[in-house]
């Protein structure tokens, strides 16, 4: 339980990339003192893992068989465990704030009158590109793959035209759109022969790498997380497979 005298509150935590290395200190820390864990996805379970056997765990992102919660139930659920005076742990893939929902998580907690502690996690965009061996260019944009009805709608030719092309991008959560998503960025200028590198599990034991084309990714499949990282236009520079974490394919 929470210090008698201490106000509700929920601690919205960055779960890293996938790996357990990756964690933050402070993460691990308020996980081993948690009662309550809210998590999105199964393959954050190796995190939670970490609470104490007696802590709570909450499911609340897309599984099979289980349609997501919306964020309003998300929110009333972490209210209701808060104000019972529990230790919420609000478990988020990579970095909160970063193609993520927790921005609107803790406006509508800190609605609620519940105060949020932020703890950061290392997000999957630099993991992914470092594990892509990819040149990142002049820079690198970064959006977010998942099709949301209620939220802005990603205009992904004017992403692809961006730079002149001379820039790396790296797209999270679009597992199921990357054909739509290379469409859209070939529409945009990105030469269809454009060299895009799929990245499971980044940090993770498990970690695998499928290079493929703007033309051929759409067909590329693999197992959740997952990020799409599109190289420049200019080729860029890329270490011997052996030198990068998991395995490599081609994928023509």
């Amino acid at each position: 339980m929470s210090a008698p005298d201490a106000p509700p509150t929920v601690h919205l935590v960055g779960a890293g990339p996938g790996g357990v290395g990756s964690l933050t200190r402070r993460a691990a820390r308020l996980l081993r003192h948690a009662e309550v864990v809210v998590l999105d996805r199964p393959s954050l379970d190796p995190i939670a893992g970490l609470a104490p056997a007696s802590a709570e765990r909450v499911h609340v992102g897309r599984r099979p068989g289980h349609g997501a919660r919306s964020t309003a139930e998300v929110v009333a659920l972490l209210v209701e465990r808060a104000r019972a005076g529990l230790a919420v742990v609000r478990l988020k893939g990579g970095d909160p704030f970063v193609c993520s929902r927790g921005a609107e998580e803790a406006l509508a907690l800190a609605e609620a009158g519940i105060t949020v502690d932020v703890t950061p996690g290392v997000t999957a965009v630099t993991v992914a590109g470092g594990t892509s061996g990819l040149d990142r260019g002049t820079g690198v944009t970064v959006a977010s793959g998942n099709y949301d009805p209620a939220g802005p709608v990603v205009d992904w030719g004017a992403i692809g035209a961006s730079g002149g092309g001379q820039g790396a991008i790296v797209v999270l959560t679009g597992r199921s759109q990357q054909g739509t998503i290379a469409d859209g960025l070939v529409a945009g200028g990105r030469p269809a022969a454009n060299t895009v590198v799929v990245v499971h599990g980044a940090a993770r034991t498990d970690a695998s790498v499928t290079t493929s084309t703007l033309a051929a990714v759409g067909t590329v499949r693999l197992a959740p997380p997952a990020a799409m990282v599109v190289a420049p236009s200019q080729p860029g520079r890329r270490p011997p497979a052996s030198d990068r974490p998991g395995g490599e394919r081609a994928h023509p």
